[in-house]
C-alpha cells in the first residue's frame, strides 16, 4: 500500500482505456432501474454527495498498479478489461440521485453486451509526470455519481508497462481488489496467446445488495444485534474505538493521512508463532490482537483494546470471487486488566464471539436505526479505530504479486484516527496502516507495533 506520489514510474506512451463509441451511446441512453445501493454503498454515496461542493472527497479513490514485462499489447488489454467488466455486474453501472427512492439513489446499469473498452494513445509522458497525470485522471474519473466511477491507464515503455486501475470504493472492498490483479493478468495473458482462462462464475453484487436490503427492511431497537452495539458503545465512554496511544489529533478536526508499513514477524517467526498457538490451545490471530492490546497496556496504561473489525459477508459460493463491497464491521472490546498474553488471547476469542452477535446487522443499518429512534448520530462519531487481520497466502495470484510489483495505491484522505491491517504472506507478517500525518502518530504507531512484535517473539 502506498500513495500514488510515492510510486516510481517509467517514461513511455500514456494509454487510456475508454468506453467504445457504442458503449458511450449506451451510457447516454441508459435509464435508472429498480435496484438500490447496499447499506454501505448508500452511506458512501451520501458522503460523496454531501462533500461534492467542497471537493473534500475528490481524491478519495482506491487503486492498484502492477508491472507487465515485455512488449505490451494495448488492444489485447482492452479486450481483457472488457471481459473483466462484463464478468462483474457491479462494474457495469453507477448511481444517480433520486428523491423518490428509499435510499435517495437509483442505480443505472448497462447490459453485458453494451460494455466494451478501447485503448487510446495519448502521447508520450515523462516518468516524473506520471503520478500527477494519473491523479488528474482518477480524480474525476473515479466518481460513481452520474457515470462509471473507475479509470484504467497504462504507461507503455520499451521493455515493460505499468498498468493502473483506480475506482471508487462503492465498486469493491479490499478483498475484491486483491482478486482484480489475478483476473486481469490471466485474461490479458489469454488475449495475447496464452493458455485459456477458466474463471469460475460469479454473482452480481447489486443482486446481493437487493437481497440484503429486503432481509433487513424491518429492524428496530429490539433486534439482538443492537444490544451488542449498545454494550460496546457504553463500555467505551460512547466511542467506537480509539488507537491505544495518542495520535496528536482532535476529534472533529481531521488531518491529512499517510501510509505506514511495519514488519511484525518474518515468515519463519510467523510459522513458529503458529506452532506456539497450537501448543497453547489458542490461535495466531488471537495472539496478534492480544499482543497489540498488551503493547498498549505496557506503553500507555490502556485497560482495553477497542476497535471495529471488518468482516466479509460473502455467504454463498457465487459471492466468493465476486467484485463488490461485501463488508460489514463488528465492534470488538478486549479487556486488558491483568493477565499475560495467553490469557488476553482467550479474552480476544470471547470478544470476537460476542462481536459476531453484534454483526448480524449491517453496521450502516444500525446507524440508521439508532439515529432515527434515539437521535444519536453514530455515523458522525469521530473516533473509529479500524483493525483487521488478513491472511493472503492462499489468494489467487498471491505468489506472483512480488514479481509484478503489485501495490495498492491511493491519493489521500483526512481523518483523526487509524486504520490498520495485519497482513500475512509467506515471506512476512506485517502491518499496513493509514495514520494521521502527525509526529506523535508516527512515533507512537512505530512504538506500539514494535512492542507488539517483541511480545509475540517472547513465545517463539
Amino acid at each position: 500500500m502506498s500513495r500514488i506520489n510515492d510510486r516510481a514510474s517509467i517514461a513511455g506512451t500514456y494509454v487510456a482505456f475508454e468506453p467504445t463509441p457504442a458503449m458511450e451511446a449506451a451510457i447516454a441512453a441508459a435509464t435508472p432501474g429498480s435496484r438500490q445501493p447496499s447499506f454501505m454503498q448508500a452511506a458512501h454515496l451520501d458522503l460523496r454527495s454531501a462533500t461534492s461542493g467542497s471537493g473534500e472527497q475528490d481524491d478519495i479513490w482506491l487503486g492498484f498498479t502492477y508491472r507487465i514485462p515485455g512488449r505490451f499489447d494495448a488492444e489485447a488489454m482492452a479486450r481483457a478489461v472488457t471481459r473483466w467488466t462484463r464478468r462483474h455486474g457491479v462494474m457495469r453501472g453507477w448511481f444517480v440521485p433520486d428523491a423518490d427512492r428509499e435510499t435517495g439513489w437509483a442505480r443505472v446499469d448497462l447490459d453485458e453486451d453494451e460494455t466494451a473498452f478501447v485503448a487510446r494513445d495519448e502521447g508520450s509522458i515523462a516518468a516524473e509526470d506520471v503520478s500527477d497525470r494519473i491523479s488528474d485522471d482518477f480524480r474525476p474519473g473515479c466518481n460513481p455519481l452520474g457515470r462509471l466511477g473507475y479509470c484504467l491507464r497504462a504507461v507503455v515503455g520499451e521493455d515493460e508497462t505499468i498498468f493502473y486501475l483506480g475506482l471508487d470504493h462503492s465498486y469493491t472492498d479490499g478483498f475484491s481488489f486483491f482478486l482484480v490483479y489475478f483476473e486481469l493478468e490471466a485474461l490479458y495473458r489469454e488475449e495475447t496467446g496464452g493458455e485459456a482462462t477458466e474463471l469460475p462464475p460469479v454473482g452480481d453484487f447489486m443482486d446481493f445488495a437487493q437481497t440484503e436490503r429486503e432481509r433487513f427492511r424491518e429492524v428496530d431497537l429490539s433486534h439482538p444485534a443492537l444490544q451488542g452495539w449498545a454494550q460496546f458503545w457504553f463500555a467505551g465512554d460512547e466511542e467506537l474505538g480509539r488507537f491505544p496511544m495518542p495520535l496528536g489529533t482532535t476529534v472533529g478536526q481531521p488531518v491529512e493521512l499517510e501510509h505506514h508499513h511495519h514488519d511484525l514477524l518474518t515468515g519463519e517467526e510467523a510459522l513458529a508463532l503458529d506452532a506456539a498457538a497450537e501448543r497453547l490451545g489458542t490461535r495466531t490471530t488471537q495472539l496478534v490482537y492480544a499482543a497489540i492490546g498488551l503493547a498498549g497496556r505496557d506503553l500507555s496504561g490502556a485497560t482495553s483494546l477497542r476497535f471495529l473489525n471488518p468482516v466479509h459477508t460473502r455467504d454463498a459460493p457465487e459471492w466468493l470471487l465476486s467484485a463488490g463491497w461485501f463488508i460489514n464491521v463488528m465492534p470488538v472490546h478486549i479487556d486488558l486488566e491483568g493477565g499475560d498474553l495467553v490469557e488476553v488471547a482467550g479474552r480476544a476469542r470471547q470478544a470476537f464471539r460476542t462481536a459476531r452477535g453484534a454483526s448480524q446487522l449491517p453496521a450502516a443499518k444500525i446507524y440508521d436505526v439508532v439515529e432515527q429512534t434515539l437521535g444519536v448520530p453514530l455515523s458522525q462519531v469521530g473516533e473509529r479505530f479500524m483493525l483487521s487481520y488478513m491472511d493472503l497466502r492462499h489468494l489467487p495470484g498471491a505468489t506472483t504479486w512480488g514479481d509484478a510489483d503489485t501495490v495498492l495505491v491511493s491519493r489521500g484522505a483526512r481523518d483523526t484516527n487509524v486504520t490498520s491491517w495485519v497482513m500475512r504472506e509467506d515471506p512476512m507478517m506485517y502491518i499496513l496502516s493509514i495514520r494521521p500525518e502527525t509526529d506523535e502518530a508516527r512515533e507512537n504507531m512505530a512504538r506500539l507495533y514494535t512492542r507488539a512484535g517483541e511480545i509475540l517473539r517472547s513465545l517463539i
